[in-house]
């Protein structure tokens, strides 16, 4: 059997047993006392039992009032303490935030807007899972993040995207590469040497492999790894040339390759955020979101 006991007829009777008084407790509590006594007689009523003694001078608990307020007392306070936490999340000033993205976002575009994030809530936890666009999409989907940044998703999906930047590819090569002096360079004319392109997985390969198959160009990949860093590695060892989208070109520094712009045809890759269609983003992700859009707009 349930006991329908509401958290104002707790506080009424633990402000009664504080003072004493039914009638300071109503001045405390801006109520009438006679409001106030019938809130306490249907609490009695509910619990089926006297809860104070009441006498001209003084207001007595009962044993059943003094166990009531033993209760009430953690029930209250457990309460008060719930009601804190949520104030401080809802004020930003605890919390977690779960991003799913591009390495190349992860490392070049997120770190600003986190920066500045950071700044204003220091409070709210910021975990990156950096991965490849299908993975993105399963912690997305499956609550594991709360937004994603990667490229538009399948259509398939159940996603909302909103646009953030228009990445155009780029190759990159050695600096003696046969194709480093030009000022363009178009796929027909890269195709005739080895391309090491990152894993099947990857949005960049994805987008490569569409943009050949609709041009009828045969483009076929050496290597295939799954990490950025090991494509320009490779490339500067002279084993191949790359086509990357001009985001990712700042983190391959180390390898001190040649940049190229490309054409015929121009391949753009848009990237942005997305989130599950009819999930509402906590206070704190939906404020990491913003900043992320103000700082690429």
């Amino acid at each position: 059997m349930s006991i329908n006991v509401t958290l104002r007829q707790l506080q009424a009777f633990r402000m009664i047993a504080d003072l004493g008084s039914f009638s300071e407790a109503a001045e405390r509590l801006h109520v009438s006392q006679p409001a106030l006594s019938a809130t306490i007689r249907k609490l009695e009523e509910t619990l089926n039992a006297k809860l104070f003694d009441r006498t001209t001078r003084q207001v007595l608990l009962t044993a059943e009032g003094k166990e009531l307020l033993r209760l009430a007392m953690r029930l209250i306070d457990e309460f008060e303490a719930v009601s804190v936490d949520l104030q401080d999340y809802l004020a930003r000033r605890r919390g977690r935030v779960v991003v799913a993205a591009l390495p190349s976002i992860a490392a070049v575009t997120l770190p600003p807007a986190l920066a500045q994030f950071k700044s204003r809530y220091p409070g709210i936890d910021v975990m990156i899972r950096d991965t490849l666009h299908d993975e993105i999409q399963d912690l997305v989907e499956s609550g594991g993040a709360d937004f994603g940044l990667t490229v538009a998703p399948s259509k398939a999906k159940d996603f909302h995207f909103q646009p953030l930047i228009v990445d155009r590819f780029v190759m990159i090569c050695r600096p003696d590469h046969a194709l480093a002096g030009k000022r363009a360079v178009t796929w027909s004319q890269m195709v005739k040497f080895p391309i090491i392109s990152m894993a099947r997985t990857s949005s960049v390969r994805q987008h490569i492999d569409a943009a050949c198959a609709a041009a009828g160009i045969p483009a076929q990949s050496q290597y295939d790894p799954e990490h950025l860093a090991t494509v320009g590695a490779l490339v500067s060892q002279g084993l191949g040339i790359a086509a990357l989208p001009s985001l990712t070109t700042p983190l391959l520094k180390f390898a001190g390759l040649t940049e190229v712009p490309i054409r015929d045809p121009i391949l753009h890759r848009t990237m942005g955020i997305i989130q599950r269609k009819g999930r509402t983003a906590s206070v704190a992700a939906a404020d990491l979101i913003a900043t992320l859009r103000q700082q690429c707009s």
